[in-house]
This record gives C-alpha cells, sequence and structure tokens, in this order.
C-alpha cells in the first residue's frame, strides 16, 4: 500500500524550459539482476544494490540516525580527517525539509563539483566527497549514470535484448534519459575475458553532449561506473582531485521523491526500535512536547514492539503499549545526522542511550500517534581505518558495508520487489595503509606508479591536507615526480 504525491499540471507545462534530469533509487537486486546481464559485475567489486523502479523503493523509517568516529580513524587521520567527516554530515543536516523545495528544484545546481589541480596531480582523494557519496547510499540512491540503461533479459539465437531505463525525471516523476541536463543514450556491449568467453553484457551509457556530463553526486555510489560507462562518464566521476559541494538538482529530486511527507509506503519502525513514552520524555504535557525536539533520553528498559496491534494494551503485567511495527508511514520529510561520542577502542556508545522521535502511522485503518525509541549501543554509522585488503593487486581505497534492506512490502504480496526500508547501521572503513607505489614486472623504485591517498581540499588555493597525519605535500610531490623520472 502506497501513495505519491502528483505535482500541479502547471510544472509539466514548464518541463520544456527547464534542464531535464534524473535519479535512480537503491535497493537490494532482485533475481532477474544477474551477474551476467551487468549487475554485481564478476570480478569486480561488489555494488551496493541495484535500481529499483518507483513504487518499490527503499528508504529510512527514521528521521535520525547517529554517527560516530572510532580510534583507528583519529589516530591516521587526526582533526582535519574528523572534521572532513563532519563536514560531511553537516552539509546533509544543512538540506532544508524536502517538502519545501521548490516545485522545479531551481535553486540547486546542476552541476556541484569541481577539481583541485594539485589535488589531481598526485592522485588524491578528497574524504569529505567520498563520504557524502556513501551517505547517499544511506539514504536510498544511487547512480542515474550507471542505471540509466539497464538490460533487462538478453536471449541468443540471434542475440537480442531488451533495455531498460531506470532513471525517473524530478518534476515529472516520468522516466528520463537526461541527468542534470545531460542526456545519456546507450550502446550494448557483451564483454569477453582473455579466453574468449562471455563475461556479461551491458548497456553502456554514452552522453549525447559533446562536453563531459554533469555528474550527480549520487554517482559516486556504485562502484563498477567505471566499467560500465564511457570515458567522458569516467572521467567526469574520476575521484582524483574531484571535491563536491554539495547535492545537485537531480540529487536533491530523488531525496524529496523518497521523503516527502505525500510519499506513503507500508513500512516497518528501525530494528530494535520500542514504543517510547512522552511523559518520560519530558514530564508530560507541554514539556514532553518540547522535550521530543532533541533526539535523546537515557536509555530504558520495559518497552514493547510488536507488529499486529494498533496501539491498544497489550496483554502484559504491566500493561505496556506496543509499538505499532508494521503500517503506513509517511516520507521523514528529513533525516538529521547526529555525532555522538564513541568509545575509541570498543567502538560503541561511550554511554548507552536512545533516539525518541514522535511518529503518526497507519495500521489497520486506525491512525496512531506514537513516540519510536532506538536503543543504542553503537552509532549508527561507524567510520574508522584500517588495511582493507586489495583489488587483484592494488590496494583498495574504502570499504562500505552497506546497511540492510528489508522488504515490507512482500509482507503483503509475496512476489513484490518493494517498497521497503533502510536500516539505518553501516560502517565506511577508510584505507589506512598511507603511501604506497605500484609497478608492473620487475622494476624498481623510479618505474613505481604512485598510489592512491587520502586528503582533504577544495576549489580554494589552500594546499591540500593529506593522510596520514603529519604527511608534507612537499615530501609527496617529491615523491611522485622521482617515481615518474622527472
Amino acid at each position: 500500500m502506497r501513495t505519491t504525491p502528483f505535482l500541479a499540471p502547471l510544472v509539466a507545462l514548464m518541463l520544456g524550459a527547464l534542464p531535464a534530469g534524473a535519479f535512480s533509487l537503491l535497493g537490494p537486486m532482485v533475481g532477474w539482476q544477474a551477474p551476467d546481464l551487468g549487475y554485481n559485475i564478476p570480478d569486480s567489486p561488489p555494488e551496493y544494490g541495484g535500481p529499483r523502479l518507483r513504487g518499490d523503493e527503499y528508504r529510512l523509517s527514521t528521521p535520525i540516525i547517529t554517527y560516530g568516529i572510532d580510534g583507528s580513524f583519529l589516530e591516521f587521520f587526526g582533526a582535519d580527517g574528523a572534521r572532513a567527516v563532519d563536514q560531511a554530515f553537516e552539509m546533509f543536516n544543512a538540506i532544508t525539509n524536502v517538502s519545501g523545495f521548490s516545485e522545479t528544484l531551481e535553486e540547486f545546481p546542476l552541476k556541484a563539483d569541481g577539481i583541485n589541480p594539485t589535488a589531481s596531480a598526485l592522485g588524491l582523494y578528497d574524504v569529505k566527497s567520498g563520504l557524502m557519496g556513501q551517505i547517499m547510499a544511506t539514504l536510498g540512491l544511487t547512480s542515474p549514470e550507471r542505471w540509466c540503461w539497464s538490460i533487462r533479459a538478453r536471449a541468443v539465437d540471434p542475440i537480442r535484448y531488451s533495455v531498460a531505463n531506470f532513471n525517473y525525471d524530478p518534476v515529472s516523476g516520468r522516466p528520463s534519459r537526461y541527468v542534470n541536463g545531460t542526456m545519456y543514450s546507450y550502446v550494448l556491449r557483451d564483454i569477453f575475458n582473455t579466453a574468449g568467453a562471455r563475461v556479461f553484457s551491458d548497456a553502456r551509457e554514452i552522453p549525447v553532449d559533446s562536453a563531459n556530463p554533469n555528474v550527480s553526486l549520487a554517482s559516486t555510489v556504485s562502484i563498477n561506473s567505471f566499467v560500465t560507462s564511457d570515458e567522458r562518464v569516467n572521467r567526469a566521476i574520476d575521484p582524483s582531485g574531484r571535491y563536491f559541494t554539495g547535492i545537485t538538482r537531480d540529487d536533491a529530486g530523488g531525496l524529496r521523491y523518497l521523503y516527502h511527507p505525500l510519499n506513503r509506503n507500508y513500512e516497518q519502525a528501525p530494528a530494535n526500535s520500542i514504543r517510547g513514552n512522552v511523559s518520560t520524555a519530558g514530564g508530560g504535557g507541554a514539556g514532553a512536547a518540547a522535550a521530543l525536539d532533541s533526539p535523546w533520553t537515557v536509555a530504558a528498559t520495559g518497552g514493547q514492539v510488536g507488529t499486529t496491534a494498533v496501539g491498544t494494551a497489550a496483554t502484559t503485567p504491566t500493561n505496556t503499549l506496543q509499538l505499532v511495527n508494521l503500517g503506513v508511514r509517511a516520507g521523514v520529510d528529513k533525516v538529521r545526522f547526529v555525532k555522538v561520542n564513541t568509545d575509541p577502542v570498543l567502538r560503541q556508545t561511550t554511554r548507552q542511550a536512545a533516539v525518541t522521535y514522535p511518529e503518526t502511522v497507519n495500521s489497520n485503518g486506525v491512525v496512531i500517534r506514537q513516540v519510536v525509541s532506538r536503543i543504542l549501543s553503537r552509532p549508527d554509522i561507524l567510520i574508522s581505518a584500517r588495511d582493507v585488503g586489495v583489488g587483484v593487486y592494488i590496494p583498495l581505497i574504502a570499504t562500505y558495508t552497506a546497511p540492510p534492506f528489508v522488504n515490507t512490502g512482500a509482507t503483503l504480496d509475496g512476489t513484490a520487489e518493494g517498497p521497503g526500508i533502510v536500516e539505518p547501521v553501516s560502517n565506511f572503513t577508510f584505507n589506512k595503509i598511507g603511501v604506497y607505489s605500484w609497478n608492473i614486472g620487475n622494476t624498481d623504485e623510479q618505474d613505481g606508479r604512485p598510489g592512491t591517498l587520502w586528503g582533504s581540499f577544495d576549489g580554494s588555493t589552500n594546499a591540500p591536507v593529506i593522510y596520514p597525519v603529519g604527511s608534507k605535500l612537499s615530501d609527496l610531490e617529491a615523491a611522485a615526480l622521482y617515481q615518474r623520472g622527472n
């Protein structure tokens, strides 16, 4: 059961005067999204999920998400790195309620990224921008540049394909071949290995415009865009020296679709939620309502969770009200990220607390207002650092443990592919291997190519900050010149 907002007819009349765009919805890979059709490509990093149709979206069902930084990150990245993490979340916190966005989204830019020449020459990846892309995945959006055109099915003798468009215009809601004003076509390709066997097929996105495309922040979500898109797209999303200042128009459109209060889906509360008590949150009455402006209460016991009640008294000795878990919920309008103190060694919250918020849910035709509490033993999003392994032989720059998807739509229809929720728990782990080089064949240090490093930079004339703590830009430049034989 779900409803979505309809935009005024006037907006449709205006479309011809506005740059067209699109967003792509993220959800779990379903059965037909097989590796041989370009989903979770073999011998490539696993994707966080695949594209979903409108109505089958996955989103957060809570308006408050916590994050924390552990000791491994602080040891390697220091105060500058922690500041970059905070700035990434602050950028999303600065976004207003999606219901307040203009109909045409003209307050958001078509382009929100730039290149820092020094960082690009040294192959630096921006900590803040890298994390911003992963936050987009947690919110339920993926790369429209990657999934504009996707193979739905393939047959042989003769070879035939059906190709689907998984992108949606943020204003009209219709399928779209544009992303931030850049039009995409496709070319079908069968990809073979060195032994001549077909590995996978793909509808490779080709930007029709002669200039480099305007890419979305969500373009950084998909890991395999470099395998499935043409060179202009790859160049536009290459993270070396690239920084993002915020979200683009199409990113904003995707967030508005997912979290608008008029978008009502059959959903459940996040795992480990219990029914809170307004009186314990603020003493009852007006004080209780005011207390709910803060997400924090001291963790308590005795809350109940259920899936069938509609808010009536549970048959327990304490007569405690149950949480109405499964029901029709509106989009939360705005997701707020709150930093929590994290034990640097134990990687958990230093003091157990509960995130508390009010909500209205419709269960079996009854509208219920309740308070939801989530007991926290660790931050929802944990930021850390370690050696995260290699891809073939080159160290990976980071790993992202994607939050679980829960298909709540399947509780009404066992064949449904959504809608569902994104459980807020995830990890983003930065590589802390530091300076390295990679060589091909039996060569020496001078023949090595400098490996990728994390940094912090923007469009200003300030020199990039390089990690680990204490690294000097001059040392890195000297090493790069030596390895390149200059």
